[in-house]
């Protein structure tokens, strides 16, 4: 079976564990059986220009991920990139990150809307039923905005704030967006950007993809093809979890390949 990760972070994301250097990822993902790897550490815009998190050094990352690249040349397929977070909250800023480097593959996220702290911040327990409602909603304007963002390669964890929401015991009924989640799918279609299916919350225990099934038929519905997968793994323990559950719940709603980067084009590679 093929297997790859194009969702992992290294210890120059804020939030990636010290033990995960870029060597240590490709020796586990050898390890596992992978046949690619996507580095996306975190360029959280908003973070950086605010100065939220200890800054991504690109330059550093960059010159890592290219001897790394070289290292295990002809044994596994490392893509340099990086996740650029909340692009559309500081644009020029945005742009220059992306500018920096010729990155191979670029995840567009968004982590919190526009002067709200991040999802994982908020308190969804004691949160009316009205206002989490009103947060999705927004948060499906500003992921529309990730969309039309220049550069990005896949749209990830699209249902991100519904993570949390799960998380504190509440649900979230995806049906009165249907028309909205929709149009983004139609933006990303028409921009010929890949759909993320995120992992980390199969493994994690949630029970749920991000999107959830739900949504990746809804994507298949509206004729989506193109789909990324990634483990979201900021620990080399955690690279690849839950790839093979996220290639199952594809396959159940009629999703046979995914996208990947071989050279600088792009390659549909079957999950079977």
């Amino acid at each position: 079976m093929f297997l790859c990760d194009y969702h992992t972070h290294t210890h120059f994301s804020f939030d990636g564990d010290p033990s995960s250097t870029h060597d240590a990822m490709c020796r586990r993902a050898l390890e596992l059986g992978l046949s690619d790897i996507a580095f996306t550490d975190h360029f959280d815009v908003n973070g950086e220009v605010e100065k939220i998190y200890t800054p991504y050094d690109a330059e550093k990352a960059w010159a890592s991920m290219q001897e790394i690249k070289e290292k295990y040349k002809g044994r596994l397929n490392v893509l340099c990139g990086i996740e650029l977070g909340n692009a559309p909250q500081y644009p020029d800023a945005a742009k220059a990150a992306l500018e920096a480097f010729p990155y191979e593959f670029v995840i567009g996220s968004l982590h919190n809307l526009k002067n709200v702290p991040d999802f994982w911040f908020l308190n969804y327990e004691p949160m009316p039923d009205a206002l989490i409602n009103q947060l999705f909603d927004r948060t499906l304007d500003e992921t529309i905005e990730v969309a039309r963002f220049p550069g990005i390669s896949t749209l990830a964890h699209i249902t991100y704030m519904h993570r949390y929401v799960t998380l504190a015991g509440r649900n979230l009924d995806f049906k009165p967006y249907y028309e909205k989640i929709e149009y983004l799918y139609k933006i990303i279609m028409e921009r010929d950007i890949a759909l993320e299916i995120n992992v980390s919350t199969l493994w994690k225990g949630l029970g749920i993809s991000m999107p959830t099934m739900e949504l990746l038929k809804l994507y298949r519905d509206c004729g989506g093809k193109l789909i990324t997968i990634g483990s979201d793994a900021h620990a080399p323990e955690n690279l690849g979890k839950a790839i093979r559950k996220g290639y199952a719940i594809l396959e159940a709603v009629g999703i046979h390949e995914v996208m990947t980067v071989q050279n600088g084009q792009r390659v549909m590679r079957s999950i079977q």
